[in-house]
C-alpha cells in the first residue's frame, strides 16, 4: 500500500490496515527520504565554475520544511506507529536509515544533514525507551550507494572512487545489515548506527 510518511494519520492508517491482515508487526525497516533535486543542481555548477560549495542562503523554507517533513518527522511516525503494535507483544525490532551525512556533514547539503541527524538523535533515543519493553531499535548510515538519489550527488560526493573498497556500495548491501540488525543475529544491539560505506568513515 501507498502512505506519504510525513503524513502522521496516514501512516497510522496504514499501520492498522497491516495489523488488522496481518497481525502486529515483528520487524519495520523505515527507508523512506527525500533529497534536494535543486540544490544539487547548484553544487554541480558551482564545483564546475571551480568555486566554493555555498548552498545555505539558498536553502529555502519550504525546502527546509520538506525535508525535514519527510526525512526526519516521517522517521517519527514510523517509528511512533511501528511501536505502539510492537509493545502489547514487549517483542520487536526496528530498523530506521540514517546518513554518513548526519555524522560528518555535508556541505550542500545542511538540510538533508540535520534531517538524518534527528534520525540518529531518535534512533538511540528511542532505543533507550523501547529496550526495556523488548523493542530494539537500531539504525543503517549509509555511504554513497548506487541509488537513483546518490547519482544526482555525484557532483557533491565527487571522485571516481568515493570509499576506499573503490567503488559504490550497492542497495542490498544496505538490506544486508539492516536483515542483521532486525534478525536474531543481532539480539544483543541495541541503539546502534552502523556505518556502510566502504570505509569512508575509517578515512
Amino acid at each position: 500500500m501507498a502512505a506519504d510518511v510525513a503524513d502522521a494519520d496516514a501512516v497510522e492508517r496504514a499501520f492498522a490496515e497491516v495489523t488488522e491482515t496481518l497481525g502486529a508487526p515483528d520487524v519495520v525497516v523505515h527507508a523512506a527520504g527525500v533529497d534536494d533535486a535543486q540544490v544539487k543542481a547548484l553544487v554541480a555548477e558551482q564545483t564546475r565554475a571551480g568555486e566554493p560549495v555555498l548552498t545555505l542562503p539558498h536553502v529555502t523554507a519550504d525546502a527546509w520544511r520538506r525535508m525535514q517533513a519527510v526525512n526526519l518527522d516521517g522517521t517519527f511516525h514510523v517509528l511512533r506507529s511501528a511501536a505502539c503494535r510492537m509493545l502489547d507483544r514487549r517483542a520487536g525490532a526496528i530498523v530506521l536509515v540514517g546518513s554518513e551525512a548526519a555524522v560528518h556533514g555535508l556541505g550542500g547539503l545542511v538540510h538533508y544533514s540535520a534531517s538524518k541527524g534527528g534520525v540518529h538523535a531518535l534512533t538511540r533515543s528511542a532505543a533507550k525507551e523501547l529496550a526495556p519493553f523488548g523493542i530494539r531499535v537500531n539504525a543503517v548510515a549509509p555511504g554513497v550507494i548506487d541509488t537513483p538519489m546518490s547519482r544526482r550527488s555525484k557532483s557533491v560526493f565527487g571522485g571516481t572512487a568515493p570509499a576506499p573498497l573503490g567503488r559504490l556500495g550497492r542497495p542490498e548491501e544496505i538490506a544486508k545489515v539492516a536483515l542483521s540488525l532486525a534478525s536474531d543475529l543481532a539480539s544483543y544491539v541495541v541503539g546502534e548506527i552502523v556505518n556502510v560505506d566502504g570505509g569512508r568513515m575509517a578515512c
